[in-house]
C-alpha cells in the first residue's frame, strides 16, 4: 500500500524541477532498468517466444507506458487524492473490458455496481464548475479515465494471454516501455541539473512504486489470492489521501469524500466483494 500510495506524493515533487514527460518517461525508464536487473539476477530471461512478445508489446505499451507518461499531466492540475479515487475505479474498467473482449456474462447486480461507481466518478470531476478557465480540469479528469481504461486493459491482457513466467513476462513488458520512453525523455529532460529532491523522487517512483509495488502485488495475488489482494488494493487511496494531507498541504473536502465513498461502494458492489469480504472477515474471528 505504501508503495503505491506514495507514488502521486512523489510525481508531484518531481514535477519541481522535471517536466511532465521527462517525469513519466523517467520513472519508466528506472523501472524498466531495475525490472530487467532484476530478472537476471534471480536466473530469469526476457522472453523468448514470439507471441508472448507480443502480449509484452500491447502491456508495455499500453498498460505501463501510456497511463505512466500520463499521469504527471494529470497531477499538474488535480490533487494527488483526486487521482487515487480515478485509479480505485480500475476494477470498474475490466468489467467492462471483460464484457467486450472476453464475452463474460455480467450480472445485473455487476452492471449496478458499475453505474453507481460511475456516478462517484462524475460528482468527482464535478462537472457543473467547468467552463473555459479551469478547462484544465477536465482534461486531467478525461486523462485519469484514459489511465484507468489503459491499466484495467493489463488485466485482460493477463487473463488471456497463456500461462508464463510473471518475472520474465514484466521484464519484457518494461523493456518495451523503456524503449518507448528513452526517446521522449532526451528530448524532454532538463536543461539544467534537477535538484536532489527531484532526482530522488523520480528514483523512488521507478524502483519503489513501480518496480517494486508491482512485484508485492504478485507476490501478495500467488500467496493470498485475488479477493484478498483486491481488498487491500482500496486503502490505496486512503493512504495517498493521508500522504498529500500531510506533506503536500491538500485539502480534502467533502466532495471528494463522498466521490470515493460513492465509487468504492461501486466497486464493491460489482466485484461480489461485499460478501467475499464478511467470509474472509468471519474467517480471522
Amino acid at each position: 500500500m505504501l508503495c503505491f500510495g506514495s507514488g502521486p506524493m512523489f510525481i508531484i515533487w518531481s514535477l519541481n524541477n522535471f517536466t511532465a514527460m521527462s517525469s513519466g518517461s523517467g520513472r519508466i525508464i528506472i523501472a524498466g532498468l531495475a525490472s530487467i536487473l532484476f530478472c537476471y539476477i534471480t536466473g530469469n530471461k526476457l522472453p523468448k517466444e514470439i507471441n508472448i512478445w507480443f502480449y509484452c508489446i500491447f502491456f508495455g505499451l499500453i498498460s505501463l507506458g501510456l497511463p505512466f507518461l500520463l499521469v504527471p499531466f494529470s497531477l499538474k492540475f488535480i490533487s494527488t487524492s483526486e487521482l487515487a479515487i480515478y485509479l480505485s475505479s480500475i476494477p470498474l474498467f475490466v468489467l467492462l473490458l471483460a464484457r467486450i473482449f472476453l464475452k463474460e456474462k455480467i450480472t445485473i447486480k455487476r452492471w449496478l455496481g458499475f453505474f453507481i461507481g460511475i456516478i462517484g466518478l462524475i460528482i468527482l470531476s464535478d462537472p457543473h464548475s467547468f467552463s473555459i478557465q479551469n478547462s484544465n480540469e477536465l482534461l486531467a479528469s478525461l486523462l485519469c479515465i484514459v489511465i484507468s481504461i489503459c491499466l484495467a486493459s493489463g488485466g485482460i491482457v493477463l487473463q488471456k494471454m497463456p500461462r508464463y513466467n510473471s518475472i520474465s513476462f514484466s521484464a519484457g513488458s518494461f523493456f518495451i516501455a523503456t524503449v518507448l520512453a528513452i526517446p521522449i525523455f532526451s528530448f524532454s529532460s532538463p536543461n539544467s541539473l534537477p535538484s536532489l529532491e527531484s532526482s530522488l523522487s523520480i528514483l523512488f517512483v521507478g524502483v519503489i512504486s513501480t518496480f517494486l509495488g508491482g512485484f508485492c502485488r504478485i507476490l501478495l495475488v500467488k500467496r493470498a489470492g485475488a479477493v484478498f489482494t483486491s481488498i487491500n488494493g482500496y486503502l490505496v487511496p486512503l493512504v495517498t489521501c493521508s500522504l498529500g494531507i500531510i506533506f503536500l498541504n491538500e485539502i480534502l473536502d467533502l466532495n471528494t469524500v463522498l466521490s470515493f465513498l460513492i465509487v468504492i461502494t461501486g466497486v464493491l458492489i460489482s466485484q461480489d466483494i461485499d460478501s467475499k469480504f464478511f467470509t474472509l472477515l468471519m474467517r480471522f474471528l
